[in-house]
């Protein structure tokens, strides 16, 4: 099957994504390859693209990384992904000139789906699953209500009976909004409201959840600040890398030590998350102001607005956030990462939150009722209650709106503008990667020449991606080696020279010197140079590592009296 541009009009599943992977790397073998780089717990392939030219070695160029998927109900970070490599294929088959130049010389990672268990079990109609379907531990016995169809319709909706202990009333103006409950509200109105499903090792009595059957998140497992986590029923594994998932993530991540920046697709909310993750995070405020500066150019041409995660997207700032994979790219490997939360709900129904996390932890039932009434309008969206016999309960009732594709994700026919948005996003971000290019001058001193190579940096980000890049050891250096063929022999110099990082041009931009009135210099600069004498004629060749900005040669002939 040829392969066909992804265009956002429709959410597919893990065998479509897979297809359009495959037929993408067999179609356009000039621009893309595929790899898998691991296997999921029910052995489903991980997948990596990689879009460079493949006339040489890629794995020297500087590289951007893309990710989706790390949770199974969040389709919109799979879409937006594919969506993205569509795109830069799209215009490389075009031929358009600025794009074709940048991917001859750099490199964009792409794992469409880290989790694809979790994620087609959702597309099949699983009850929610928060990322991979790793089985709970030996000897876990589980009680209580356990999610699933019971009805037979291929959706686990939302499910109430009433009760005069339950919580929730309906509420007389939006028919599918059950808000809580107050004291002056009559006894024999009150309601349950839970998933839909059954109770499993039951006692006849007790009303209450079942530990999820698959609840680890692979959003906690990596290795940035990794500790025991537990939160709504969720893990964070074992252990740091316990899972099959995270493992392949971090090998093909450290695997490409030129990768610069990186991107990884969730939702929701509309924002895109940068540092710090902690009140006393591991990196430097130079660092947290130009990830800061970044993430805004970014969002340009956007809706989304740029939050740090502590304070102002965590549920208790005193309370360290652990495991996460964008703060892992900064902390553990010194790079820019980033979590772009996809898709607006509260937005789209004309809600306004300055603090979006309090709508998970202190919702307010007057915006509540705002979002339901929006998406009840959604016809293709609303299944109205129900009666139902349930085996265990009697009469209850099932209905609700979708929320996979309402709050979690968005509509189908807005699915375009997000998969966009996150195109932009992710567009800007490959945009900022160091840029070194090297120049070479010779010059003749009678018997001896000297030779010089000029290393210049023309990015946005340094050659080290950040201030804590250049302390961490299994970071890229950036240094410079002269070899010389037979009848040329180096008399001033080691032949390999260690050099400093070179800045960016964007440090300057959070830095003293950002304001044009009191504009300075930078206190290194985006330049260094390295010299050696060589004796005798023939040719020369200067290699050099340049830090994350990959690595690169130029050669000269030296011939003379």
């Amino acid at each position: 099957m040829s392969w066909k541009p992804y265009d956002g009009s429709e959410y597919l599943d893990f065998a479509a994504v897979e297809n359009f992977c495959r037929n993408l790397a067999a179609q356009h073998p000039e621009w893309v390859t595929l790899e898998e780089i691991g296997r999921s717990h029910h052995d489903r392939p991980l997948l990596l693209l990689t879009l460079s030219r493949t006339d040489g070695d890629v794995s020297r160029r500087p590289g951007f990384w893309l990710d989706g998927g790390t949770h199974a109900a969040e389709f919109t970070g799979v879409m937006a992904a594919i969506y993205a490599v569509s795109r830069w294929v799209s215009q490389l088959a075009e031929g358009e000139k600025s794009v074709v130049d940048w991917f001859s010389h750099r490199a964009v990672y792409v794992m469409p789906c880290i989790s694809p268990d979790g994620f087609q079990a959702m597309c099949d109609g699983a009850p929610f699953i928060r990322s991979s379907l790793r089985p709970p531990q030996p000897g876990t016995v589980r009680s209580g209500l356990d999610p699933c169809d019971i009805d037979g319709d291929g959706v686990v909706r939302w499910m109430r009976w009433k009760h005069p202990a339950g919580s929730f009333v309906p509420d007389p103006d939006v028919p599918l909004f059950m808000r809580p409950r107050t004291l002056e509200d009559d006894p024999e109105d009150a309601y349950f409201l839970c998933d839909e499903g059954e109770f499993i090792q039951w006692d006849g009595g007790r009303w209450r959840s079942a530990p999820k059957a698959f609840g680890v998140d692979l959003n906690r497992n990596f290795p940035g600040s990794w500790q025991p986590f537990e939160m709504f029923g969720m893990d964070g594994g074992a252990f740091s890398l316990s899972e099959p998932e995270s493992r392949a993530v971090v090998d093909a991540f450290s695997g490409r030590p030129f990768i610069g920046a990186g991107l990884t697709n969730h939702t929701y909310t509309g924002c895109l998350l940068t540092q710090p993750y902690a009140k006393n995070p591991p990196i430097s405020k130079a660092d947290i102001d130009l990830m800061e500066h970044l993430a805004k150019e970014a969002v340009k041409g956007t809706d989304y607005k740029v939050f740090k995660v502590n304070p102002e997207f965590t549920y208790d700032p005193d309370k360290l956030i652990v495991g996460v994979w964008a703060d892992s790219m900064v902390s553990v490997f010194g790079v820019p990462g980033y979590t772009l939360e996809l898709w607006d709900p509260l937005g789209e129904a004309g809600l306004e939150l300055e603090k979006p996390l309090e709508f998970f932890l202190k919702p307010d039932p007057e915006q509540m009722k705002k979002l339901f009434a929006h998406f009840s309008a959604e016809g293709h969206a609303v299944e109205p209650w129900r009666s139902f016999d349930h085996p265990q309960l009697g009469e209850v009732e099932i209905g609700g709106i979708d929320y996979l594709r309402t709050l979690r994700n968005p509509p189908v026919d807005k699915l375009q503008g997000e998969c966009e948005a996150g195109f932009k996003v992710a567009d800007a971000l490959r945009r900022a990667l160091p840029d070194v290019s090297g120049s070479l001058r010779t010059e003749h001193h009678g018997k001896t020449w000297s030779v010089e190579v000029t290393l210049e940096n023309h990015g946005y980000l340094p050659t080290s991606a950040t201030l804590r890049g250049a302390r961490l050891t299994g970071a890229p250096k950036i240094s410079a080696k002269l070899e010389c063929s037979e009848g040329l022999t180096i008399v001033s110099g080691p032949d390999e020279i260690e050099l400093e990082h070179l800045e960016g041009w964007g440090q300057t931009l959070v830095g003293s010197g950002r304001n044009p009135v009191y504009a300075s210099l930078p206190s290194h600069g985006h330049r260094t140079i390295a010299r050696w004498m060589v004796e005798g004629s023939g040719k020369v060749t200067v290699t050099w590592c340049a830090g994350r900005a990959g690595e690169g040669r130029v050669d000269g002939h030296l011939a003379g009296e």
